[in-house]
């Protein structure tokens, strides 16, 4: 009884510390216009994470914030938002004008443990399209971060008809090195002229090239991806090319059961059986 008797005093003690919904619209102002101190001071009034009104004006503030002190609690203060609420406010702080450098890092960090669909929009974005490569390799180690969750976006890039960015989508999805990752690499591979490649699978020759030298690569990772290739008429020449490389074996691309032999054979010398 005492101890339900503690939490309820402690529920109330932290409803009471929440300021009053007419105090609100003041705090907010604080965060958009106040002095640094008159800022940090406004955001001790909010229960962290709670107010979703102020997630957007914290953002923005701290894109344009110049002060250490101010900047630290207002990091703390937007850290403390999850998911969806935080996302939408870093993107539109990303879209203002006056983004710097700093603040992209300061995304990056926010965004890295959110594995929420816009955030790894807004990583790609920044990993393929930064106009600096310190920023795009900083970005693009968020995203290969995020795991077989960064694969969708990745593949969208290696279509890009930038030829640099393509390498570097394809180079994002050998470092992610999982069969997930290993199966927009395997789309790469149709046989035919640049014309065909284009029409079929929207990349060039280079980053057909480039796909193979990744896969073959990735090793064992891959051939899940490639086995299920030598099902196109389109990429079965490329998948038991790359399956020779891997392996050492010499099966045609016509011999997908030959193929999946090797494979259960491989499987069982790495389970040691």
């Amino acid at each position: 009884m005492r101890r339900l008797l503690t939490l309820a005093l402690c529920a109330a003690a932290a409803f009471a510390e929440d300021p009053p919904a007419s105090e609100i619209p003041g705090i907010l102002d604080q965060i958009r216009k106040g002095s640094p101190s008159d800022c940090v001071e406004a955001l001790k009034k909010l229960t962290p994470g709670k107010e979703e009104r102020a997630a957007g004006p914290i953002a923005t503030r701290l894109r344009d914030e110049s002060d250490a002190q101010a900047r630290a609690a207002l990091k703390e203060a937007l850290a403390a938002y999850k998911g969806g609420i935080l996302v939408r406010a870093l993107k539109a702080a990303l879209e203002g004008k006056g983004v710097t450098d700093d603040f992209r890092t300061t995304a990056l960090e926010l965004l890295g443990p959110v594995k929420d669909p816009g955030a790894i929009e807004i990583v790609a974005k920044m990993a393929f399209e930064s106009e600096f490569k310190a920023m795009r390799e900083a970005a693009r180690a968020t995203l290969i971060a995020y795991g077989d969750d960064g694969v969708k976006q990745a593949a969208v890039y290696v279509r890009s008809t930038n030829q640099a960015t393509a390498k570097e989508a394809v180079a994002a999805l050998k470092a992610i090195n999982t069969e997930k990752a290993a199966s927009p690499l395997v789309g790469c591979l149709v046989v035919g002229s640049q014309k065909e490649l284009l029409r079929i699978a929207g990349v060039t020759e280079v980053t057909r090239d480039e796909a193979v030298t990744a896969l073959k690569e990735m090793g064992d990772t891959a051939v899940p991806a490639l086995l299920s290739g030598l099902d196109s008429l389109n990429h079965q020449k490329w998948c038991s090319y790359v399956l020779q490389q891997i392996s050492g074996e010499f099966h045609t691309m016509k011999e997908k059961g030959a193929w999946v032999d090797w494979w259960k054979r491989r499987l069982a010398e790495k389970a040691g059986k």
